[in-house]
Order: C-alpha cells, then sequence, then structure tokens
C-alpha cells in the first residue's frame, strides 16, 4: 500500500486485550482488513490484506496467527468470511438471522461468538467455529439478549427475564448458564465490560444509574460505587485494569475527548478517586482492552487518522507502529458567540477575518456533533486555502442535555437560528469585499444547508448538500422504521420547515449528492429537490448521483467527488442576487 491510511474503524480487540482487528481505508478509496499485536513495546500489525466491498460498519474480530473475521450485510443475509494474513479469503458462513459478533473465550475450536436474537423464539449465543457447522450453540434464553462482554474465561450476558435486565454468565468449561449473581437483584442490572477477574454493571435504583464491580465467579451481593463527580460531559466506561480495580473513563468534552482513571478500590471520596491523563485535543474511541502491557484505545486528531493509543503510567503514547504520516493541517476548537451562549466549532485554515474562502460546515444526525478527531474533506480544503468552521450548533450532543434537546420538536428551529447568527457575525468580522462564506453539509446537516441558503439569500457564496432531505416529514413518509422512530422520537414532524417551498429563494451556487444505494435518507429526495430547484429558474445547480455509494456518499478519502466539492466550496463567488 502506497497511498497512506487515512481512516480506521470497526476496531475490536480480542478477550485477553493482546490482539486487535480493524478496517483501514487509504487515499486511493481501497479498503484493509488489518491484524495488530499489542506488545511490551508497542502496537505491531501482523497482517494486511485488501478487503474490498466492506462497509466501516462491518463487524471484525482477531484472531491467533494474524487471522481476521469480518463479517457485513447483504440484503437478507449476513456473511461471515476468515481472512488469512497472506490476504486469502474464505467465507466461514451465511445466516439470515443477524449476528452479533464478539471476542471468543479461549476454549478448543472457538474462534469467536456470536448472539442473534429472533423475536418469535429467543436469543441464542453462539460459537464459531471453523471446523464442523460453523455455528454451535452454546446458549438459548426465551427472551432478548442486550449487551455482552467477554474475557478468557466466559462470555457475561445481559439477559432479559419477566421484563427485567439481569447479568447471565456463559462458561464453556461448565456447559450452560447460570446467574452471575447468587439473588435476585430489586434492580434492573447491565453487564458493561469485564476484565482483571471483575465484571462492570451499571445498577438502575430510584436514584439514578450507578456503577457496581463484582467478581467474575459471581457475587451474592452488589455494591454500588460512588458516582465519579465533577466530569464534565457523558462518561463512557471503557476498560477496568488487570487487577480490577482501575476503571479507564472516556469523557467527552464537546468537540474533544478526556481519559479519566477511576479507582474503584479506594476508600476516598469519589473526587479524590479521579485521575485525568493530560492529553491534547483527541477524539478517543469508545472501545479498549487493557492486558498487563498497558490501556489501549483507539484515538484521533485533526492531523493524525485513527491508531492505537497506549497508555503506560500517565501518557498516552500515539504513532507508535503505524506507518509514517504526511503532514497534515492543524485543526482546533474555537468559541463562536450564538444568540443563546456561546458554540463551540472545530476550525481548520489560517483564520476567517481575512479575503480567504470560507466554509460553515453542519454535521449530520441531528444527534451527532463534529469532533478534533482527523477528517479527510477538512483537510483538503485547508491544503485549498479554505478556513473551515465545524459548527456544534444547537441539537448537536457532547453538550449537555438540554443543547442537545434544544431542536425537539423544532427541526431548523434554535440549530438554524444558530447558523444565521454565526454567518452575519462572521461577515461583519471580514474585510469589505471578502466572498461570503459557503455553507456544507451532509445528511441532517445538508437539510440545514438548504435552509440556511434559503433564509438568508445573499449570504451565502455557495451551497453543498451531501445526502439531504426536503423536509421531515417527507423523509418519514419513504423511511425505514429505525429512521421514523428517531424522526418521532425528536420531534422533527411537528412544525418543520419545507424545502419543497423554501428552496426556490436560494440565490448560492448550489452541488448536491447523493448514493443512489442510501439506505437512510432515499436518493429520490435529492431528486425532487434538483427538480424544485431547476423548475424555479436557479441557474447553477450541480447534482452528482454516485450509483455505487450509500448513505456515506464521499467517503473516507479524498477521491475525485471529494475534490469536486472542495474545488465548488473554494471558488471565490458571489451570490446571484449581488452580480
Amino acid at each position: 500500500m502506497t497511498a497512506p491510511v487515512v481512516a480506521r474503524g470497526a476496531f475490536r480487540f480480542s478477550a485477553d486485550g493482546r490482539r486487535a482487528a480493524c478496517l483501514a481505508t487509504d487515499d486511493d478509496g481501497r479498503r484493509f482488513a488489518e491484524a495488530w499485536e499489542l506488545t511490551r513495546t508497542g502496537p505491531r500489525m501482523t497482517a494486511r490484506a485488501e478487503a474490498p466491498g466492506s462497509s466501516m460498519a462491518a463487524q471484525m474480530l482477531a484472531l491467533t496467527g494474524g487471522r481476521v473475521l469480518r463479517s457485513w450485510h447483504s440484503p437478507g443475509w449476513q456473511t461471515v468470511e476468515l481472512i488469512e494474513p497472506g490476504g486469502e479469503r474464505r467465507v466461514l458462513g451465511r445466516t439470515s438471522t443477524p449476528l452479533r459478533l464478539l471476542p471468543g473465550y479461549t476454549s478448543p475450536g472457538v474462534l469467536g461468538l456470536g448472539v442473534a436474537v429472533d423475536p418469535h423464539s429467543g436469543s441464542t449465543l453462539y460459537e464459531l467455529r471453523e471446523e464442523g457447522h460453523w455455528l454451535r450453540p452454546a446458549a438459548r434464553f426465551p427472551g432478548p439478549v442486550g449487551a455482552v462482554a467477554v474475557d478468557v474465561h466466559r462470555a457475561y450476558l445481559t439477559v432479559v427475564e419477566d421484563g427485567r435486565p439481569t447479568p447471565i454468565v456463559v462458561d464453556p468449561a461448565s456447559e450452560g448458564s447460570r446467574p452471575l449473581l447468587g439473588f435476585v437483584p430489586p434492580y434492573p442490572c447491565h453487564v458493561l465490560l469485564a476484565g482483571g477477574g471483575r465484571v462492570l454493571l451499571t445498577v438502575g435504583t430510584g436514584q439514578g444509574h450507578h456503577l457496581a464491580v463484582v467478581p467474575a465467579q459471581g457475587a451474592d451481593r452488589v455494591d454500588l460505587l460512588d458516582s465519579p463527580a465533577g466530569l464534565a460531559g457523558p462518561v463512557t466506561p471503557a476498560a477496568l485494569d488487570p487487577a480490577g480495580h482501575t476503571l479507564a473513563l472516556l469523557v467527552g468534552r464537546g468537540a474533544r475527548s478526556d481519559l479519566v482513571l477511576y479507582d474503584t478500590g479506594s476508600r476516598h471520596g469519589a473526587e479524590d478517586r479521579l485521575r485525568s491523563v493530560s492529553l491534547p485535543p483527541t477524539e478517543l474511541i469508545p472501545v479498549a482492552a487493557w492486558p498487563g502491557e498497558g490501556l489501549w484505545l483507539p484515538c484521533s486528531t485533526p492531523t493524525r487518522p485513527a491508531e492505537f493509543g497506549w497508555l503506560t503510567g500517565m501518557d498516552l503514547v500515539t504513532g507508535v507502529g503505524a506507518e509514517p504520516s504526511r503532514e497534515w493541517r492543524p485543526g482546533r476548537v474555537e468559541e463562536f458567540a450564538g444568540p443563546a451562549g456561546p458554540i463551540d466549532a472545530v476550525v481548520y485554515g489560517d483564520g476567517w477575518r481575512n479575503e480567504r474562502p470560507l466554509v460553515v460546515a453542519l454535521h449530520g444526525g441531528p444527534e451527532q456533533h463534529w469532533t478534533v478527531g482527523f477528517d479527510r474533506l477538512f483537510q483538503v480544503l485547508a491544503e485549498a486555502g479554505v478556513t473551515v468552521i465545524a459548527l456544534n450548533q444547537r441539537g448537536s450532543t457532547g453538550y449537555g442535555p438540554q443543547h442537545a434537546a434544544a431542536i425537539a420538536g423544532q427541526w431548523g428551529g434554535p440549530d438554524l437560528a444558530d447558523i444565521r447568527y454565526l454567518c452575519a457575525d462572521l461577515r461583519a468580522g471580514r474585510p469589505a469585499g471578502a466572498p461570503c462564506p459557503a455553507v456544507y453539509g451532509t445528511s441532517y446537516g445538508a437539510f440545514l444547508a438548504l435552509l440556511a441558503a434559503a433564509a438568508d439569500p445573499g449570504s451565502w457564496s455557495a451551497c453543498v448538500a451531501v445526502a439531504p432531505f426536503r423536509s421531515a416529514a417527507s423523509l418519514y413518509d419513504v423511511a425505514t422504521q429505525p429512521v421514523r422512530n428517531m424522526i418521532d422520537r425528536l420531534g422533527g414532524r411537528a412544525t418543520g420547515p419545507d424545502l419543497d417551498v423554501l428552496a426556490p429563494r436560494i440565490a448560492a451556487d448550489v452541488m448536491i449528492v447523493h448514493g443512489a444505494l442510501d439506505e437512510i435518507i432515499p436518493v429520490g429526495q435529492s431528486r425532487i429537490l434538483v427538480e424544485r430547484l431547476t423548475a424555479s429558474g436557479h441557474p447553477r445547480v450541480t447534482y452528482r448521483e454516485l450509483p455505487d455509494r450509500g448513505h456515506d456518499a464521499i467517503g473516507a478519502h479524498a477521491g475525485p467527488i471529494v475534490t469536486e466539492i472542495a474545488e465548488f466550496l473554494a471558488r471565490v463567488i458571489e451570490p446571484a442576487g449581488r452580480r
């Protein structure tokens, strides 16, 4: 592979934490399955094999000897494939029932585990095997299975019994399952993770959710931990250390991530049990392993695509074992004024108080947010001399429940107000004669980008919308059930704006991009938008429909469509109304 890796995903660690598998994308758009060993001297790649046609949503498992398992979905089927270090691929099997892959415990012939949930017959934990039938039932349950953790000895499952989540142990040595707790817990208990001979649970009481650590062999009581205090954002437990006493917590802080170590065995108060690891602005990916060599977790920064971070002591080491990387443009977090208070953004480029082209970028979701993780499109724009302001307007996650819930029942309300306020602020702070900002968005952000261009026709120079929809109501009519559930949960259909009505107001140059295979927002939404814009007499509408792409239409590499988008946004142009 000569092109640099620009994205990694689908990270998965082995049960002992000493191996890992992931998918990598290079800058030519080729995808690879990678196998890694995590050693006392750092991470070491043991195999890299091409994995054509693989979505980053594929499931990966790390096996011994540099082999990996890859699983992906196609209409009606899920395929599980064994990839050898030399690149040879062999289909292990196919199933019509969705299978959630998990690392395998240490047992002869077991490659990994899989959980299948059938709404009619209950749930099954399978062992995946290379010899004989590839799926061997290890345990069956009448109800659904939730979160699962695996160590080298056992699997620990959250099973819903009589309407209540309960921790269950599956032990290959005893063949069968048993409750993890030696009593019927009075509250719902969920398995979170396992490590160091212990299992971390979350226990729902009348006073909220609490963490608890119990021995992996079982327990006759559950002692709740003091809730970690003073942490600024959402907290994700990531791993227990080899002694089972220290818990690694990933803490979201807007666009950045913090790493905090929580001493679960200390007699001190909750605040005194916490130690923060000093990090540069970093995105931590919420999957980790903690063997004796240290804590391993994937991470990314504006100048480093996702790689393995390695915590020894209190220092997170990155870049060990990775191929040499080119020089990328730095990004930073800046705060901007908003109509309801300050708003964070991730900024690339030399600043915006100048005459350089400027792009406001809007994320999808809407329950997402921009992070300081590596972004190839933003790198292309920065290289072209474009300043990027990736805004986390109201409705974004990562800034507390009030910020995220601001758009409930008000899609295109408070979030659009933040964007319009920022645009006016940017224009006022730039030299006379500087070009108007452009606006870029993807998915829900594409909907917002078009709304912004329609709301202030003379304030935007260009608009790029990747996988937009016309309105929440029109999307609801053609969406899958999970998308409909999301729209209902967030009140999207309440009084949302309609681009069928508003789009003809747009004066900026428009580019719309959509994947023909989009399973989230059907491509027909963009086709109708383009028809509406063209019929209204808009003279400059560019439409790119990508026949082999899904919802992630532009991908993570600098392909032709990314280059075209960057060139479109980099042009210094004025709205039609000011020509």
